[in-house]
């Protein structure tokens, strides 16, 4: 790999790891979501890159107040 294919391809990384990491911290704290098991989701947004946390912040999260 050269200098300009990493410098393309580190925004794309760190955007992963900040969504992994926003994931990841409300998964924790959260009892109820939507959809699936709390299991299924954390497999969910931890392998399936980019997608996967997307899919989690939009749907899987329960959006009625309750944390």
């Amino acid at each position: 790999m050269d200098a300009q294919t990493i410098i393309l391809i580190l925004p794309l990384i760190i955007l992963e790891l900040i969504l992994k990491i926003v994931c990841l911290r409300d998964w924790l704290h959260r009892v109820r979501f939507k959809g699936l098991p709390k299991s299924a989701w954390l497999l969910i947004f931890l392998f399936i890159n980019l997608f996967g946390p997307v899919l989690y912040l939009l749907y899987g999260r329960k959006t009625d107040g309750d944390y």
